[in-house]
């Protein structure tokens, strides 16, 4: 098949499909508040989320490695009715194990993005493909406003079932856009039998790891039952590493980073996703927080997230501008200018955050540099890539981001913790938290900036390799 330009019905299918993905992560936000009054449990609900994401980020790089081996396009449409077959099992759950086991299923679409990547780099030119997933990825920050505000619409006026149903009609029409306008993806013709056992091996770690960090500050670090996910998954991973590197076909391959453009976008998401990403974590709570804190907003949910829905829309011209300058000035220049547009953003944090018009502007800003880092970084990242290994390795970089969040939500809540002021039994943090915080926030995004200097230099950056 010959590669053409733009190819729009592909990018609409793909677009829907993305946005299909970040509906199902922020649909569930807007309906904790009535998860919780039903099950009583705040702390089982937070499975919820937990779940669907550790889930998510263990298949990433398996279930992108079949597509590169069986054909993209059909492992999207099954991870697409996978998704669309766990959110009716949760809309129709009558228990909350029932509800939990629907969510975890629906954790197969953290492989849409990876699967995506793969399929604009086999339908699209080298020269269109960086403004081409910048399109795609546009789709995401579509998605989450979709997510939480018709989210919330849904369960104000309905109930929290209503959500998982509309989660599965998102799957249906992705999957019929998709089975009507992506051509059929080739197979991979790999050099010798498959090492399965390489790639078994990394589920399984990497799910042990982000359990770790996702128990540890319920239980205690130091817990016995902490200490063993983190051992156990420590060990896994490793074993996963030496077997990847000893096999001549691993399942999944650690090798891909010898790349310096891999390597340095992948290190680039990482302090990314410990950084600018926690903008959700971050600003819910200022919001939210009462304005006796002298910190604090003192908005309703609702409104908050209606504050965060300004930049959730600009955003999605932030992906497709990412991939844009990209394709002019190469991801170094693209991400420079992300990485510095979101850092300015904090720093006006820093300076004033008083007002909800000022931090709406605020967040406007932090939120367009974000989504062009996170734009930009799949796309060097997937022309740097084998073309056989392209989904498996937009999958590892999903991996990299999910672990490297976890670790940024836990650095965040502690500092937010450093100094707090309390009335009665209400506690939360104080201004000088709050600017500690953010402080940390610049100095990790202006490393991941600086970062980027460690990238090729023009177009080379994102040229494509043959191998």
């Amino acid at each position: 098949m010959t590669k053409a330009g733009l190819r729009w019905p592909l990018i609409g299918a793909l677009w829907v499909a993305e946005l299909t993905a970040s509906f199902e992560t922020a649909m569930i936000l807007a309906a904790l508040k009535a998860l919780i009054a039903e099950f009583g449990d705040p702390a089982k609900v937070g499975w919820l989320i937990t779940g669907y994401l550790i889930v998510g980020a263990a298949v990433a790089a398996i279930v992108g490695r079949l597509g590169d081996l069986y054909g993209r396009r059909r492992v999207l449409l099954i991870v697409l009715a996978i998704g669309a077959g766990g959110s009716l099992i949760s809309a129709l759950s009558t228990s909350f194990a029932m509800l939990l086991a629907g969510r975890v299923i629906q954790g197969a679409t953290g492989a849409i993005l990876p699967l995506c990547i793969g399929l604009v780099r086999e339908n699209v030119s080298s020269e269109r493909t960086p403004v081409t997933i910048g399109l795609m990825i546009s789709g995401a920050s579509l998605g989450t406003a979709t997510g939480l505000v018709l989210g919330g619409f849904i369960v104000d006026t309905w109930s929290w079932h209503g959500v998982f149903f509309a989660s599965a009609a998102f799957c249906a029409t992705a999957l019929a856009a998709v089975a009507l306008l992506v051509p059929r993806s080739p197979r991979a013709a790999p050099a010798g039998p498959t090492d399965w056992l390489s790639g078994l091996l990394f589920a399984p770690g990497v799910t042990l790891v982000l359990l770790y960090i996702t128990i540890g500050p319920r239980w205690g670090w130091l817990h016995p039952g902490a200490l063993a996910a983190l051992v156990g998954g420590v060990t896994l991973t490793t074993w996963w590493w030496r077997q990847s590197l000893r096999s001549a076909t691993p399942l999944i391959s650690v090798r891909a980073f010898s790349d310096r453009t891999v390597a340095v976008g992948g290190a680039v998401t990482a302090l990314v996703a410990m950084s600018t990403l926690q903008i959700t974590v971050f600003f819910s709570l200022l919001l939210q927080a009462p304005k006796w804190t002298a910190a604090g907003l003192g908005l309703s949910a609702t409104v908050a997230g209606l504050a965060k829905l300004p930049s959730n829309i600009s955003s999605t011209f932030a992906a497709p501008l990412g991939g844009w300058l990209a394709g002019r000035g190469g991801g170094r220049v693209a991400m420079i200018v992300g990485g510095l547009l979101t850092a300015s953003g904090w720093g006006l944090v820093l300076i004033d955050a008083s007002s909800v018009a000022i931090v709406v502007a605020e967040l406007v800003v932090i939120s367009f540099g974000a989504t062009m880092l996170f734009a930009v970084a799949p796309t060097i990242i997937a022309q740097a890539s084998p073309p056989d290994r392209v989904s498996e390795i937009a999958g590892l970089v999903t991996v990299i981001r999910q672990l490297f969040l976890g670790i940024g939500a836990q650095l965040v809540t502690t500092l937010l913790a450093v100094e707090t002021v309390a009335r009665g039994a209400e506690r939360y943090p104080s201004p000088f938290a709050y600017q500690l915080t953010v402080a940390a926030i610049i100095a990790v995004s202006l490393l991941a900036t600086l970062l980027c200097l460690a990238l090729p230099t023009g177009r080379s950056s994102h040229s494509g390799q043959s191998r």
